[in-house]
């Protein structure tokens, strides 16, 4: 990394005051807001994260869409990049009904706003696989609506009213009659003062040129030359640096404010901001100090030297693993209906689905019956980029941002309170993120690196070391989940009791629960399409204090391990091959189509060389059905060789192949680590483990072949039909079918999580 200064790119969203020439209109129930504006000077490239060059001649035709007169077309995207390829699967569908070629497109990161809903454009919550799914028809719609404003402006200059003489390929208008043409650039400011469109024809699905093909992603290049921008990258004039050091235990806070090292400052006491509290981290609290120096090197060692005294939570002994599972034993066993009039320490349970009638009796079958306990621990994110932040307060001014961050709209927020300034105030750059997996959600590290800023009057990059990052994580949250489950004389599953017993995400951040409980802690376990004759599925509240988050897949990643894992339980009890288990007992065909098509790409019925074995799984998540077959051998007490993985998915219209693998095997990898080593233990209060060094990973040589494949979209797709994310479906189902391609192995039950929970790098 260098240290080389970047003139920092300007928010996205800034534009010009109104004028009388524009005005709102909408279409599809989308709001736009039309102008006839230049270029966005010192807008950021969103590919490299660097500035835009000015250009006056340029025509904003609305807030997310701009065409140059040499006919360049920018598109303003507000979602956060992080390497899974949405910036490009956006252009695509906005292309597709703009009828231009998505290599023509220059992407634009877009910043934040209060409005709500926010406009395309804006940045939104990266979050839930949801970027491309829930902007899909969104896009198209306001790609045919900017499409037929600029025929409408070359029809008016071509004096031919009739819309049916037009056509438009790759941004040229043509007269059909007369073979005359108009450029976009050439309308683009006529185009600008007219009217929004009602209901603007969309391309047919058959005609598509560029849904479902495989472009190349415009970001490559930069990451791999190294002039992308990153957090870390980051340089402003008159910079200074800080590191953060928190209390060793949850729930501490600081005793006596330290004294500033020689050479350094400043060390300030950071607070917990309300809306970044978590479990035992209460909001008020002073859980964190930041040591601020000249450079990184020398502040993080003055940082590591610091002498910090801290008062400890008075339950700080009782803050350890093996407690928070006798806690969620005692949930398990004793948990009480859930009645706000009446609390209670063990007035904990929700009921999520109740359907058809649980016959005890087909329970005490020893034949065709299942008492089974899953057992999963709180899991770290470890992404490769350290969490990090980089703020220019001015007191009165202004408070401009610089963040790797999942979240810009909630960055604006917490950057609003804790400054008490307005939006206008305020920029939020969000660059690219060295991995998010969920933790970059949370503005945890951007409250620090404000406060800090406004305490030193200075340009601030504030880092955690990984040490901080592994030890204050926003954790997935562990779990305990137990299925009763039994075979009726018929073959039918004619019981399925099912009690999940973990923290609450939602719960910890303030949201009061539904009479269902909290969604992301039962997802992956409800409304699931095999043919139950009664079934129950509950969740406990287990309120341990450790801090609890969205990770990917989160809930999913919990609930199909135990599901599938029982499910396979019970075909081996009724002495059937668990691929055909589930076939003869699912009922949606799309998962059937699913489990079929990853049973072929596994050979599933093809014979194996001694000491190597198959697994199954199948789950959903975010509207995506995901089916996987493991391939394992050469299992040993401490390793496993996983030779090939195959999934399915269905995520009903595919945008991007390429990116959707690239995702899936992405996914993989992350289940893999998990799955075979991830964990985070807490001791008297305190996370045990620190650093990769302790928290095993994948190496090169142990990648396994993962072969994908995708369901075709249908010949016409139907707007009421929920399209599926992608970004989180590689994690889910890999636990379950790896543990499964064991049992086959081994004749072992793997019911707890992870398979080597002692491993190290060293191993």
């Amino acid at each position: 990394m260098t240290d080389t200064t970047i003139t920092p790119p300007a928010n996205a969203d800034r534009v010009a005051a109104i004028d009388r020439r524009q005005f709102l209109g909408a279409a599809g129930g989308l709001s736009l807001g039309f102008a006839l504006l230049g270029g966005r000077p010192g807008a950021a490239d969103a590919a490299t994260r660097q500035p835009l060059p000015a250009d006056a001649t340029a025509t904003q035709v609305n807030t997310w869409l701009m065409v140059g007169s040499d006919d360049a077309i920018t598109l303003t995207i507000g979602s956060s990049d992080m390497g899974q390829g949405s910036f490009q699967g956006l252009a695509q569908v906005l292309c597709e009904d703009l009828m231009v070629d998505p290599t023509r497109v220059r992407l634009v990161q877009g910043g934040p706003t209060t409005a709500s809903p926010a406009p395309i454009g804006t940045a939104i919550n990266t979050v839930g696989s949801g970027v491309t799914r829930n902007n899909f028809w969104r896009l198209r719609d306001a790609g045919a609506a900017a499409r037929e404003m600029l025929v409408s402006a070359a029809m008016a200059s071509l004096g031919d009213p009739a819309r049916a003489n037009y056509g438009v390929d790759n941004g040229v208008i043509t007269h059909l009659p007369t073979g005359a043409t108009r450029r976009y650039g050439e309308v683009a400011a006529a185009a600008a003062l007219l009217p929004v469109p009602t209901g603007a024809p969309l391309v047919p699905d058959a005609a598509f040129k560029c849904i479902g093909k495989t472009f190349p992603r415009a970001d490559i290049p930069f990451k791999v030359d190294g002039s992308a921008v990153y957090g870390l990258d980051v340089r402003v004039p008159g910079m200074v640096y800080a590191v953060i050091r928190h209390a060793p235990t949850v729930g501490s806070t600081l005793a006596t404010p330290p004294a500033t090292p020689a050479g350094m400052l400043a060390v300030v006491p950071v607070k917990v901001w309300a809306g970044t509290a978590r479990g035992g981290e209460l909001a008020g609290n002073v859980n964190a100090v930041a040591t601020v120096g000249p450079n990184t090197w020398d502040v993080w060692q003055a940082s590591r030297r610091l002498t910090l005294q801290w008062t400890l939570p008075a339950n700080a002994a009782q803050l350890n693993s093996a407690q928070f599972l006798a806690e969620a034993q005692d949930l398990m066993a004793n948990a009480q209906p859930y009645n706000a009039a009446t609390p209670s320490p063990l007035n904990k349970l929700y009921t999520v689905e109740a359907v058809g009638v649980l016959n005890a009796r087909d329970l005490a079958s020893t034949r065709a019956s299942i008492n089974a306990t899953y057992h999963l621990p709180y899991v770290a994110h470890a992404t490769l980029e350290v969490l990090n932040c980089t703020v220019d307060y001015v007191a009165g001014v202004k408070c401009e941002v610089w963040a790797p961050t999942q979240s810009a709209r909630s960055a604006l927020n917490i950057v609003m309170a804790i400054t008490g300034m307005t939006a206008a105030q305020v920029t939020i750059h969000t660059t690219y993120l060295g991995g998010g997996l969920g933790r970059k959600a949370e503005v945890d590290f951007i409250s620090q690196a404000v406060q800090v800023s406004m305490a030193v009057g200075r340009p601030v990059k504030l880092m955690w070391p990984r040490e901080e990052d592994f030890a204050h994580d926003q954790y997935r949250p562990h779990a305990l989940v137990n299925v009763k489950a039994a075979i009726t004389g018929n073959g039918q599953i004619g019981v399925w009791q099912y009690r999940n017993v973990s923290p609450s995400i939602l719960g910890q951040r303030g949201s009061t629960l539904p009479a269902t409980g909290d969604s992301q802690a039962y997802e992956g376990a409800n409304a699931l399409p095999y043919s139950f004759l009664g079934r129950q599925v509950q969740w406990a509240r287990h309120d341990a204090p450790v801090p609890v988050g969205f990770w990917r897949s989160v809930g999913a990643s919990i609930n199909t391990f135990a599901v599938e894992s029982a499910i396979d339980e019970l075909a081996a009890k009724w002495g059937q091959d668990p691929y055909l288990f589930r076939r003869q007992r699912l009922t949606d065909p799309r998962w059937l189509a699913v489990l079929d098509a990853a049973a072929s790409a596994g050979g599933w019925t093809n014979a194996l060389p001694a000491g190597s074995a198959r697994g199954i799984a199948i789950g959903a998540a975010f509207n995506t059905i995901a089916a996987m077959v493991v391939e394992i051998s050469s299992v040993t007490t401490s390793s496993i060789r996983v030779a090939r993985v195959s999934v399915a998915v269905d995520c009903y219209l595919p945008v991007s192949p390429g990116q959707i693998e690239q995702q899936i095997v992405g996914g993989v990898v992350h289940g893999m680590n998990a799955a075979l080593w991830g964990r985070q233990t807490f001791s008297n209060g305190a996370a045990v483990v620190k650093n990769f060094n302790n928290s095993r990973m994948m190496r090169i040589n142990e990648m396994p072949a993962v072969q994908v494949v995708i369901i075709p979209p249908p010949a016409t797709a139907s707007r009421p039909v929920a399209i599926g994310g992608i970004g989180e479906l590689g994690v889910p189902t890999f636990a379950p079918a790896l543990a499964n391609a064991y049992y086959r192995l081994t004749g072992t039950r793997q019911r707890s999580l992870p398979f080597f929970p002692n491993a190290t790098m060293s191993d």
